[in-house]
């Protein structure tokens, strides 16, 4: 079940919204959660019943864990529980995510044949394996309160963040599911995540799912020598990716309002930033913050240095880069943003500004070289599009304004973008306030006449779902 099907958004959704509250109502509160609860595990199984089965595993060995640091050990038992949790949760995460990648190289080691084979990989594996995690952490640390298996259970599976985020924390989410006042029906969240939900799927199904006959037609017969098309198609990708990511968001932090819980914000405006270094704190907020907090600041306690600080970036982007996929591709993407920011922070020290829209401006070029690294699984075609962009050996093929469309002729194919929703996305990208600040000045305002527009743009996005295409971040 995707959060852009008219399954959720008519169904799902508002089923599960009313008997959870109609069940608070009568002040069953223990009935509610167990029944949150296991609405969440039917929306994770609704993609595959197998899922739940691994998830659920997943989440008693932690909580099991988790018990162990309660009693009364000393310092070397506890870090000996530790290490036994990371590895037991990093080897679940690698022998779901990364086997088939380990399996090729070991095949290719040894020359022997790669026999590709069925093989499960969860969704949202990435995510909810780092979530708890930080949870297992935070016990051998201390830091947590007396939890009970539904409140760990429901923390780590509730349906807006549990496929692809965002990856909250215990003190972030937990304290609002036992938060009695929140157990009520909240006029201003029904609004806000009614606004968030509708800016979202508008997002996705509108803008982002426009750019996919595109990119996929382009990646199918890989015309990647033009030069006009390629950067057409590298800035597709980049707001493709931007628009898909954002509206997931969007979407998840609305569904989690309506139901009085406020998860943290995950994307603040990626566009607007002014160096990869910035683009950095504003995109997929809650993973670069696991990764801060879990990695680079306890590899920073012994050092403060520029040079360890760029060591210790390279290794967490690196991490970043083995996160995003099993590939090498992937890796090499890593790097690279790691490499980019340590020379961010090196600039950085000159202390020379520039000026904003050029800072923004060429962020964003970089981005858009950067998508050449991005959905490919051998670097050849990505350094057949990096030499297009720069047009060595290319070719310039017309392009033409069609009324509406920008119209390509590499091919006999019908090859066309929409310029409403190029200017739309250079639009919501750099100019307009995020859906977040945007949802929090129409629940206040509470206009009829916004009202009116939402309704109209919520009927409109869900005309468009003819067909539910999955986020990005899925693959994850």
């Amino acid at each position: 079940m995707l959060f852009n099907s008219i399954e959720y958004l008519l169904l799902f959704l508002p089923v599960v919204f009313c008997l959870y509250f109609l069940l608070n109502k009568f002040k069953l509160f223990k009935i509610a959660t167990c029944f949150l609860l296991l609405a969440s595990l039917f929306f994770y199984g609704s993609y595959k019943i197998e899922y739940v089965y691994i998830l659920v595993v997943s989440i008693i060995i932690n909580y099991l864990f988790s018990l162990l640091f309660k009693r009364n050990l000393t310092a070397k038992q506890k870090t000996f529980i530790l290490i036994l949790a990371l590895i037991t949760n990093i080897g679940i995460l690698i022998g779901f995510k990364y086997f088939l990648f380990i399996y090729k190289i070991y095949s290719s080691l040894l020359h022997t044949p790669f026999n590709a084979m069925d093989y499960i990989i969860p969704l949202g594996i990435s995510f909810f394996t780092l979530q708890q995690i930080s949870y297992i952490i935070d016990c051998y640390k201390g830091e947590i309160k007396d939890y009970n298996f539904f409140d760990y259970a429901l923390f780590v599976s509730f349906f807006p963040q549990l496929v692809a985020g965002p990856i909250v924390r215990h003190q972030e989410i937990i304290p609002q599911f036992n938060d009695l006042s929140k157990r009520f029906i909240n006029q201003e969240n029904i609004f806000i995540g009614i606004f968030l939900t509708t800016v979202g799927l508008l997002k996705k199904v509108v803008i982002a799912d426009h750019f996919t006959p595109f990119i996929d037609h382009i990646n199918q017969f890989e015309i990647y020598s033009d030069f006009y098309l390629t950067w057409f198609y590298s800035i597709a990708k980049v707001f493709q990716g931007y628009f898909d990511f954002s509206g997931y968001c969007d979407m998840a932090l609305g569904s989690a309002y309506l139901f009085n819980i406020i998860i943290p914000w995950n994307f603040n405006s990626p566009y607007k930033a002014q160096s990869i270094l910035d683009y950095w704190s504003r995109w997929n907020m809650t993973l670069i913050r696991f990764f801060k907090d879990y990695i680079y600041n306890p590899l920073m306690k012994k050092s403060k240095s520029l040079f360890t600080s760029c060591i210790n970036i390279m290794i967490v982007f690196f991490i970043y880069g083995l996160w995003q996929g099993s590939n090498h591709v992937n890796i090499v993407y890593g790097i690279l943003n790691g490499v980019l920011v340590c020379l961010n922070k090196i600039w950085m020290k000159f202390n020379i500004n520039l000026p904003k829209a050029f800072s923004i401006f060429l962020t964003f070029i970089t981005l858009v070289f950067l998508s050449a690294f991005i959905g490919f699984n051998d670097l050849k075609e990505t350094f057949i599009i990096l030499k297009s962009l720069i047009g060595y050996h290319t070719t310039f093929e017309a392009i033409v304004l069609n009324g509406i469309n920008i119209k390509f002729f590499p091919t006999s194919f019908d090859l066309s973008l929409s310029l409403i929703i190029f200017i739309l996305c250079v639009y919501l990208s750099f100019i307009s306030k995020n859906s977040t600040e945007l949802a929090l000045i129409y629940a206040k305002k509470n206009n009829t006449i916004y009202t009116i527009i939402l309704a109209v743009l919520l009927f409109i996005s869900t005309l468009f779902i003819t067909k539910s295409s999955e986020f990005i971040y899925f693959i994850f």
